[in-house]
């Protein structure tokens, strides 16, 4: 007993004296790409100061958030002058490819391009792609965090998009040609770290046409080509924590927009959307994921309401941009197991529910409960981790409608959500 209590006396006298001992130095070792003086404005250890378990801690999870560093490891080293903290990184390679590819009812989807999530080594992202859907599409991307050593930053995204759409009119349902040409400019600003606020206007180009004219018999089936301008609100808090292909935490993002198109009408047009995901660590090889969105918008009739159910954003296997709303409720709920792990990455397989709702512009909420505009669709996927890469998880996904004969299946680069 006296030995125990001896033993306890030396190890409480060794936790004291290391948290009273000065930092003397701090260094971050093992990078290459990206620039020191964007790892040091995340770090709460201060050179001058008393070393804090609690802030070593906190900054090798900062460090690891960052998604940039398969590995992190803090290492104290002792001298006469104080004690040198050193950071050792892992870096990952951070330009991967975009792919994802799919269908459903026959119909396939491709997605080609790239994206780099260090971009000149200060965390900017810059991406571009090419999408088949049905139609093609184009889209280059890039976001600063930071400028600087502000809290300020910014993003430019520049985006053609053509696509097929689903319209319903009172007499009869059609295809819509659907062509859209943007240039958005957001400001961005940060409260704290991953919690900030983006907000900035989108000039924009609108054309759309039945897809077969000869069709249409609504007198409301119109081709129409005009300029919009919108402006748009942004807010994420996120408040998750990686350890490599697994998370453990919480997000949540808000999303507001305004839009009016001058030629066409004096109304204007408003849509709110709010998504929250929670993901919870189970043991050692668990992780459960769940997504909630909500979203509602101007309930006037349009052709093109604010959202759409679609096999990419909200239920895998439902198909194309089958149905569109102006009201949305959607769930997502996986299971991540790795069944296999090693230090290079590892294998999961993944159950999983999609289930979406919307209801239809112009008319009562209550068309959101009715089984025609919903889907509902369970499945079994497969998440290969590359830890090297960044954000590099190569996802398949095979899903059945659980209320008709429907099948779907999914492949792409990236968790779902």
């Amino acid at each position: 007993m006296p030995k125990t209590i001896f033993q306890c006396f030396i190890f409480l006298f060794f936790i004291t004296n290391i948290n009273a001992q000065t930092v003397r130095e701090v260094k971050i070792v093992g990078y290459k790409k990206t620039k020191t003086a964007y790892l040091e404005r995340f770090l709460c250890v201060y050179e001058g100061e008393e070393l804090d378990s609690t802030k070593l801690r906190q900054d090798e999870q900062i460090l690891r958030n960052l998604d940039l560093f398969s590995e992190v490891k803090p290492v104290i080293s002792d001298t006469l002058g104080g004690c040198i903290v050193e950071y050792r990184l892992k870096e990952r390679t951070t330009l991967i490819p975009i792919g994802k590819f799919g269908g459903a009812d026959g119909v396939l989807t491709l997605q080609l391009g790239f994206i780099d999530y260090n971009f000149r080594g200060n965390g900017s992202i810059a991406s571009a792609y090419y999408q088949y859907y049905d139609r093609h599409t184009f889209h280059a991307f890039i976001k600063t965090p930071y400028i600087k050593k502000t809290r300020w930053g910014y993003s430019v995204s520049i985006l053609k998009q053509s696509t097929l759409e689903p319209v319903k009119f009172p007499e009869q349902d059609l295809r819509y040609k659907y062509d859209l040409y943007s240039l958005e400019l957001l400001a961005r600003y940060e409260f704290s770290f991953r919690n900030f606020i983006e907000f900035g206007i989108v000039p924009l180009y609108e054309k759309y046409s039945p897809e077969n004219p000869d069709e249409a018999i609504s007198e409301q089936a119109i081709s129409i080509d005009t300029p919009k301008f919108l402006g748009k609100v942004l807010h994420t808090f996120e408040r998750v924590n990686y350890f490599n292909e697994y998370r453990d935490g919480f997000f949540n993002f808000a999303f507001f927009e305004v839009s009016s198109a001058p030629e066409v009408d004096d109304n204007v047009f408003w849509k709110f959307q709010n998504t929250t995901a929670y993901f919870k660590r189970i043991r050692k090889r668990g992780n459960l994921a769940l997504r909630l969105n909500i979203g509602i918008s101007d309930n006037d009739y349009t052709p093109f309401p604010a959202f759409v159910l679609d096999n990419y954003i909200n239920v895998r296997g439902a198909g194309d941009r089958v149905l569109r709303g102006s009201r949305e409720l959607s769930f997502n709920a996986e299971y991540r197991h790795t069944v296999f792990e090693r230090k290079i990455g590892a294998i999961q397989v993944v159950p999983f529910l999609d289930f979406a709702a919307l209801s239809l512009s112009g008319q009562s909420f209550e068309t959101i409960w009715q089984q025609k505009n919903q889907a509902l669709f369970a499945g079994l996927g497969l998440r290969i981790s590359i830890r090297q890469f960044s954000n590099t998880i190569i996802r398949l996904d095979i899903s059945k409608d659980l209320r008709n004969t429907k099948n779907g299946f999914g492949f792409g680069i990236g968790q779902y959500f």
